[in-house]
């Protein structure tokens, strides 16, 4: 055993020394960071499963009262309801009398109970959006119904999804409550004050499902923070679940359904999966962006090393550097942890980018041109998955498609570039020789190898296009329907005038899916105060806000701002990287005066951020109502810039001066090392923005209120 165990350690040993310092600490940062956001994205405190009700309809409730316990607050979890999208709904609560003489049923309004306003995501009346969070809706005081009033009607204004209903008494238990017929028929059975001939018809009469809205009564929780609430942007996500999900083929005249159209058919689907593993809790629904969020860290990552330290590891700390800033850069902690499609989007992008430049870099190898072609095939399996995520990343193609014109092109100089090296040699052999024959032996031997070189260009072009061709058209159009049919019903309901008889087919609701992708329509109350120009991210310099909450003197919201000093320094990067191109082409290029030796590692790193940063604007620059929370993407090419001009004003020859932690510095570095404090401080300032901590006015005002210039509403204090 002791031998099998050494053996064991000596091959980790040698799996992990196989990695660089940079390599392990770049793992670290994205572990890190996966393990802050799993422990701060919520709890598993969700409203269980749903049960329908239609407008008019009323479900009923027998409490189960508690040593002589009196029913003093009621919670409920709301689903989906089915009015337009910033109205408000009402559900009405009432009890009934316990008479045993009656032949009807009496139900009041009073003692505390009655209707109950709510807003569908949000509206004018109640800005706050009660979908899918605990909301007290009534604290009884005084009219603290006693014992004697046993049954609850719980009615709709309007078609809804409710998840849960949850009585507590004065001491803050739960009391239990109970829907099903055979379960109630027993207390009733105890207690002879109410007629079951005439109440028992209710609770005979309720829907199976009806049990749903019992089953997480120790969830309800009391809480202002997006750590116990959710936003009213990922009420849209939720929704979109219970469409595919609990809503099913369901369909009435009167409702009006809403969908979450600014995406596509793959972006709700991981979601789906991790709130049937987790409920659709905080936690359950987060999860799955804190693991692309994470993944999009290790991506970025990659394909800074590809940029700055291909072959020489040495350089593999402007990658790590790249990595950090976009971690603690303002979007990864904030739309990174919320349960949104726009992490899933990054990576996919991002990832894309990478595996395409590894083929404009590394090219088709001779030895094994299928296996390097799998770079082309990778690029576009997660192109076609953001397309199908979201139909606006189409555009987001342009860079990715311009990296493998640019890829194609290298190719063909590269086998150019061998051919001329062939007849190069064959002019040298002859050179040397006297001999007809042998002349002739030398050309002959030539025409062969080029007529292999020719073979291998062939093979390499037909497998080049015929791949890219395959994977981003035929493989994007087939994601994008794949990904649309569970949603079929979504779309009927949408689409269809009458929706209970379906005359479109799916290819005209992917149609219509596509154009209303193209239009950001997911409003919220910060929608007109967030939206901001694609080219204002730039800038940085207005906060989205994407949750608030009322606290007297006290200000909680969960803002998504880039790193102020962060935006303005890649901002001036990026226009010191411009001009550095522009000077570089215009005075010579190689042998002008701005070429050094790192000039080729900048100018190609210059061009792939670029394509980047082009890329993560289109989509957005028609669309509408986008603001800084769309831009995690746009910061994965945006802060690399970063890196880039301190990399390239550096020189491996450039005097020392000092050290940090045992490290030499220059003047450049010792730049970028205030530069970086400076990010950690205003990083901390934010920090309660970032993880929704309730703050004083004032406090708030003095750490980062003066960070948002442009004042959307909520942000400035």
């Amino acid at each position: 055993m002791a031998i099998i165990r050494e053996k064991k350690r000596d091959k980790f040993k040698k799996f992990w020394t196989r990695y660089s310092k940079f390599t392990k600490a770049a793992f670290v940062l994205v572990l890190a960071l996966f393990v802050l956001c799993a422990c701060t994205i919520g709890g598993f405190n969700g409203g269980g499963g749903s049960c329908y009700i239609a407008k008019g309809e009323s479900v009923y409730f027998y409490l189960d009262y508690q040593n002589g316990k009196t029913l003093d607050k009621v919670y409920l979890n709301m689903g989906s309801a089915y009015t337009e999208v910033g109205s408000a709904y009402t559900v009405e609560l009432r009890s009934a009398s316990a008479s045993t003489t009656s032949s009807s049923a009496s139900w009041s309004s009073s003692y505390g109970l009655g209707k109950v306003t709510l807003a569908n995501i949000w509206s004018d009346e109640e800005t706050a959006g009660s979908n899918y969070n605990w909301v007290q809706v009534r604290d009884m005081g005084a009219s603290a119904l006693t014992s004697a009033r046993r049954v609850i009607r719980l009615t709709a204004s309007c078609d809804m999804l409710v998840n849960e209903v949850v009585f507590v008494d004065t001491e803050g238990n739960v009391i239990p409550a109970y829907v099903e017929y055979n379960a109630v028929r027993g207390f009733f059975n105890a207690n002879s004050s109410y007629n079951w001939d005439v109440y028992g018809t209710f609770f005979r009469t309720q829907p199976e499902e009806v049990k749903n809205l019992i089953d997480a009564q120790q969830n309800y929780t009391e809480g202002d923070t997006a750590y116990s609430n959710f936003t009213q942007d990922e009420m849209y996500t939720l929704m979109q679940i219970e469409n595919i999900v609990e809503l099913g083929g369901r369909v009435s005249e009167e409702s009006v359904y809403n969908a979450d159209t600014d995406h596509g058919g793959l972006a709700v689907l991981p979601y789906v999966l991790s709130t049937l593993l987790f409920g659709r809790s905080a936690f359950g629904l987060r999860i799955v962006s804190v693991l692309f969020t994470a993944a999009t860290v290790w991506m970025v990552w990659l394909l800074a090393r590809e940029l700055f330290a291909r072959g020489d590891k040495k350089q593999e700390g402007w990658a790590f550097l790249t990595a950090c800033l976009f971690t603690g850069g303002g979007l990864a902690l904030t739309v990174g942890r919320l349960g949104l499609y726009l992490p899933m989007l990054a990576f996919l992008i991002v990832g894309s980018f990478y595996f395409m430049y590894r083929f404009f870099d590394r090219g088709i190898s001779a030895e094994k041109p299928a296996k390097s072609a799998c770079n082309i095939l990778v690029s576009g399996l997660l192109f076609a998955l953001a397309v199908a995520a979201d139909p606006k990343m189409l555009l987001a193609g342009v860079g990715i498609v311009a990296l493998f014109i640019a890829g194609a092109v290298r190719l063909e100089r590269a086998y150019a570039a061998k051919r001329q090296a062939l007849r190069a040699e064959l002019r040298a052999a002859n050179g040397q020789e006297s001999s007809r024959e042998a002349m002739l032996e030398n050309a002959a031997q030539s025409e062969k190898q080029a007529a292999e070189l020719a073979g291998e260009l062939s093979y390499a072009r037909r497998l080049v296009y015929i791949l890219f061709f395959a994977v981003f058209a035929i493989g994007t159009f087939l994601l994008v329907v794949l990904t649309a049919l569970p949603s079929f019903s979504v779309f009927a309901r949408l689409y269809e005038a009458d929706a209970s008889s379906p005359q479109l087919g799916i290819f005209t609701y992917i149609g219509r899916m596509f154009g209303d992708a193209f239009t950001l329509t997911n409003t919220t109350a910060y929608s007109a105060g967030n939206a901001l120009n694609a080219f204002g991210w730039f800038l940085g310099l207005k906060g989205a806000t994407l949750f608030s909450a009322t606290g007297e003197e006290t200000y909680i919201a969960l803002n998504a701002q880039l790193n102020i000093a962060m935006a303005l320094t890649a901002l001036i990067g990026f226009l010191f990287l411009t001009a550095y191109a522009i000077a570089y082409a215009v005075t010579g290029g190689k042998k002008g005066a701005y070429a050094t030796e790192r000039t080729p590692v900048v100018l190609r790193a210059y061009f792939v951020l670029l394509a980047g940063l082009v890329s993560s604007l289109l989509p957005y620059l028609f669309a509408g109502q986008a603001s800084t929370a769309h831009a995690l993407l746009f910061c994965a090419f945006y802060l690399p810039f970063i890196p880039l001009m301190f990399y390239a004003v550096s020189s491996r020859n450039a005097p020392v001066c000092g050290s940090l932690f045992g490290m030499a510095m220059t003047k450049a570095k010792w730049v970028l090392a205030a530069l970086s404090a400076l990010y950690a401080v205003l990083f901390v300032l934010t920090v309660p923005m970032v993880f929704c901590i309730p703050l004083s006015v004032s406090a708030a005002a003095g750490m980062f209120g003066w960070t948002s210039f442009i004042n959307n509403g909520w942000y400035r204090m």
